[in-house]
């Protein structure tokens, strides 16, 4: 049985004009241990299919269809009170912006206790401490620090403060969104390499949201490219950004500059990415317009999935057949 099993979720937002579908027929699955990336640009639908396994949308978000399995239980079932005991302690979540995540007038290790003494009841003052302690130990910030206020942190220790508080109840699930946004690279690359050192040491797992196709190469082991609220390809990682098969994967590739190479895939006819228009979901391709290789069938019928190999397929009619 996988940690994570999510199953055809279709996700919406109440609007002034009537249900907005933001996330379609999104399925994976995640195994323990392991990190899964989503990739694509701002907008697609990664933060929301994020907040939905917490039960954490907004009020005018919903789930308009699918489910959510962890160890086999539907979170969607859950009542409000059975979320709220279930968050932090089962899966828990490093929030955008770390600069905005922490209460400016409280200590950030009086609220990252709080967490831990909320979720772990049974523990002694004692104990709560070591915690703390064993958790600033595990992100690199001397112990000193611990009562400071987040104004007194640079925005490094900022965020390595969150993930210490997204660790603080052991959780099997981390989801991990846009975590080094607004680092500079070295910082960056610092963030990485702990939280690769974190999934090493207690095993747990991981779902890694960003835009940067960098970062998610070097912490994740599995891909899924979302275009437009939909997974568009997924595979191992060696698979999707040595060989992607989808034009807009390619689109997205090629306008990754590295020095390295690692993503130096060069196209025959260039893939140019496409603007969003209010029509998501139009029962067609919604890549075919910018598409290069779009026939007549992308504007008339939906994608098919085509299966590359075992682990790697596209949403593409076009993916996976000879040109």
């Amino acid at each position: 049985m996988p940690l994570l099993d999510v199953d055809n979720l279709t996700i919406a937002y109440h609007t002034r004009s009537g249900p907005v579908t933001a996330v379609e027929n999104v399925s994976f699955r995640l195994e323990r241990g392991k990190f899964l990336g989503i990739v694509g640009e701002s907008g697609c639908g990664k933060t929301t299919i994020g907040m939905s396994l917490l039960g954490l949308l907004p009020e005018n978000g919903f789930v308009r269809e699918g489910r959510i399995l962890f160890e086999g239980s539907d979170l969607l079932a859950l009542s409000q009170k059975e979320l709220q005991a279930f968050r932090w302690k089962k899966i828990s979540m490093i929030f955008q912006a770390a600069m905005n995540a922490l209460n400016p007038v409280h200590r950030v290790g009086d609220q990252i206790i709080e967490a831990i003494r909320i979720h772990n009841p049974e523990f002694s003052e004692e104990r709560i401490q070591k915690e703390i302690k064993e958790l600033y130990d595990l992100v690199d910030i001397p112990e000193q620090r611990i009562f400071d206020y987040p104004h007194q942190y640079s925005g490094g220790m900022k965020q390595r403060a969150v993930i210490a508080m997204a660790l603080s109840c052991r959780p099997d699930l981390v989801i991990a969104d846009e975590p080094t946004t607004a680092l500079d690279v070295i910082v960056q690359d610092q963030i990485i390499r702990k939280i690769k050192d974190i999934q090493r040491q207690r095993g747990i797992a991981g779902i890694f949201i960003s835009h940067d196709i960098g970062v998610v190469a070097e912490a994740c082991q599995d891909i899924m490219v979302m275009y437009r609220g939909k997974i568009v390809e997924q595979g191992k990682r060696e698979e999707v950004f040595v060989a992607p098969v989808h034009p807009y994967t390619i689109a997205l590739l090629s306008s990754h500059l590295t020095i390295d190479g690692v993503f130096d895939f060069h196209a025959d006819k260039p893939e140019v990415a496409c603007d969003f228009s209010p029509d998501f979901f139009a029962g067609v391709c919604g890549y075919a317009e910018s598409c290069s290789r779009a026939e007549a069938q992308c504007f008339t019928a939906p994608p098919k999935w085509r299966e590359i190999t075992p682990t790697h397929k596209a949403l593409c009619r076009l993916c996976g057949q000879n040109d």
